[in-house]
């Protein structure tokens, strides 16, 4: 039978058929095996999630929530779908979970939507202290709707200011408190958290997207017994596909947020993307996990003690997560310079902004996270070793290179391969 016209549309691969964007996959990926990473929002998925996530999944219609009887043929796709829910519900002792959101930012949005009305008021984690845009910013959507206020840290200790945030709740009264932040390194109180919102009759809503990971070996408080909803992405420290949100509630919100989300928000999912997630909440009961999740939390201990050591300041004196912020307020830096500098010595971060103090020059921060070299093997002591070089390149000048620590990253990245690249 002869092949239809079209036929090498869909056969050829992709560096025949488009060796521009294949030239560039290829650039990255070796770049990213060239770089010590540590960006805190950043880590490898399992191959085989990539692999669910590539699957013949991509060509199916996932509309809807089992089971799916509005096309024929979803039976499978509700059989992994369910799968996915249970596994979820397992891992954070949840009540109920949506596996079908395309990212954790639409999960926030359509928990919004789905528990408050227009005009409530919303009490969220200050911008300033990592306060996701997502949880009411202004300049975001889902802040357009309601009245949001915040509450953060002392400005001088980087802690969570805890009785702040209470009387803060007292006097602003709101529907909900939204807690969790991308850029604080110490533990967060969920049941403090929660007794501050039963005082005020308040929901609480925890957006965990950072901490999920340690959270899952019991490394950092689960908010999900005491908070009316949580959501998290699907990578940082839960090493799996960026493209994924997950959503985490008490029964009683289940129906509200579902129908916020879908159709509210999105329509059909995908397939493949259930299917990579359904793969990662298996890939992340195995014991290996834990044990790379406590590699994290040391490795991040001996980055902060070699940055400390080297003579930079930490915000909020040290770490107990996965993530390190080096307080660069007093420093010379500006934001356009930090990460040029750091990446041009073969180091990957990011910057942050960290609350502002009287006599500050500005309110820059450099964000760091141990998960991808983690990931990679790095023992604490290179991380502390890791931490000096950034501390010494941090105490240097802009456009300078110090060839020795160029050279020892260039090494550091060779002995340190990505599992599966």
């Amino acid at each position: 039978m002869t092949p239809a016209a079209w036929t090498s549309l869909f056969t050829a691969p992709l560096a025949g058929a488009d060796p521009a964007i294949a030239d560039l996959i290829e650039q990255q990926r070796r770049d990213n095996a060239a770089a010590v990473n540590l960006v805190a929002s950043e880590s490898y998925c399992p191959r085989a999630t990539l692999e669910a996530e590539a699957c013949v999944l991509i060509n199916k219609n996932a509309s809807g929530y089992p089971p799916r009887v509005s096309f024929a043929g979803g039976e499978i796709m509700d059989a992994i779908e369910r799968l996915a829910i249970e596994r979820a519900k397992t891992l954070f002792g949840a009540e109920h979970a949506n596996v079908q959101s395309l990212s954790s930012t639409i999960a926030n949005v359509a928990v919004l939507r789905g528990l408050l009305r227009p005009g409530e008021r919303i009490l969220a984690f200050d911008r300033a202290a990592g306060g996701h845009s997502s949880h009411g910013g202004r300049s975001h959507v889902s802040g357009q709707d309601y009245v949001v206020e915040s509450f953060g840290v002392d400005a001088q200790t980087g802690m969570v200011d805890y009785d702040a945030a209470h009387a803060h709740a007292r006097s602003f009264r709101p529907r909900m408190i939204v807690a969790g932040s991308s850029a604080y390194p110490r533990r967060i109180d969920f049941d403090r958290l929660h007794a501050i919102a039963q005082d005020v009759g308040a929901l609480l809503f925890a957006d965990i997207a950072h901490v999920a990971g340690l959270i899952i070996a019991g490394l950092h408080p689960n908010p999900t017994p005491c908070a009316d909803v949580v959501t998290t992405s699907t990578h940082k420290t839960f090493c799996g596909p960026r493209t994924g949100g997950l959503i985490l509630c008490q029964s009683r919100h289940a129906q509200a947020i579902d129908a916020a989300l879908a159709p509210g928000l999105q329509a059909a999912p995908g397939g493949h993307i259930i299917a990579a997630r359904a793969v990662l909440f298996e890939r992340v009961t195995r014991p290996p996990f834990r044990l790379l999740m406590q590699n994290v939390v040391d490795g991040a201990a001996a980055l902060a003690r070699g940055i400390e050591r080297g003579g930079v300041p930490l915000f909020a004196g040290g770490t107990d997560t996965h993530m390190v912020v080096a307080d660069l307020r007093r420093s010379e830096w500006a934001e356009a310079e930090v990460n040029a500098h750091l990446a041009r010595h073969g180091i990957l971060g990011n910057t942050t902004t960290l609350p502002g103090r009287p006599g500050d020059r500005s309110r820059l921060g450099l964000r760091l996270g141990s998960t991808p070299m983690s990931i990679r093997g790095l023992p604490a002591a290179g991380f502390e070793a890791l931490g000096a070089a950034v501390a010494a390149l941090l105490r240097g000048r802009p456009g300078t290179v110090d060839a020795g620590i160029e050279r020892a990253s260039q090494a550091l990245a060779r002995e340190h391969p990505i599992p599966f690249d």
